[in-house]
């Protein structure tokens, strides 16, 4: 028996290409499978470091709290009875204002959204306009409406220029008499003949 010939040509092992060391033939479909997942893998080591990077800064927020509120306690327990009444009073009203402040600021926004629909205004200038008191925001939009028209004026009036009229050009159509008093007898033939229709 006789072994059969090999073929330099020919790869042994159609799972290495010749000269690639560890390469590997994949199918299409395992290619893109291949692909697919290493996609989702770099996509889940992504989500991965924005979590712990979020919970970082969610822990650090919390401790900070936590801190904040323990040496709050441990000022609290310092005080007397009333001066820890006074400051939680204190405290109340500094929250009280800053939610006063947050609805005046609502209604103030609501307030300058209906000026600037009085005004013609788009009511997306609020933002531009509105300011921590009501007449502060009312003179904005004063500011605002009166810079507003001056801008469309100028546009308008650039759209509106055109050239100047002609000195000595005629306006409007000549009359019978008109032509029958032009003294050239070839200019009054020619005027009849452009106006026929007054000589019928």
């Amino acid at each position: 028996m006789t072994e059969p010939a090999v073929d330099p040509n020919v790869n042994p092992d159609p799972a290495k290409e010749p000269g690639t060391g560890d390469k590997v033939t994949m199918t299409p479909e395992e290619f893109e499978a291949a692909k697919q997942e290493a996609a989702e893998k770099e996509a889940e080591r992504r989500v991965a470091k924005v979590l712990s990077k979020k919970q970082a800064e969610w822990q650090e927020a919390k401790d900070k709290e936590l801190e904040e509120a323990k040496s709050e306690a441990a000022k609290l327990a310092k005080m007397s009875a009333e001066e820890r009444a006074k400051a939680e009073a204190d405290k109340r009203q500094g929250e009280l204002e800053k939610r006063e402040k947050a609805i005046n600021l609502r209604e103030y926004r609501y307030e300058a959204k209906h000026q600037l629909e009085e005004n013609g205004l788009p009511d997306s200038f609020v933002d531009m306009v509105l300011s921590e008191d009501a007449e502060t925001t009312k003179n904005n939009i004063g500011a605002i409406k009166a810079e507003f028209d001056k801008a469309i004026e100028a546009a308008v009036n650039e759209k509106l220029k055109g050239n100047d009229p002609k000195a000595g050009g005629r306006t409007g159509a000549l009359t019978k008499g008109e032509i029958l008093k032009v003294a050239d007898t070839v200019e009054r033939q020619r005027l009849i003949a452009e106006n026929i229709n007054l000589f019928k």
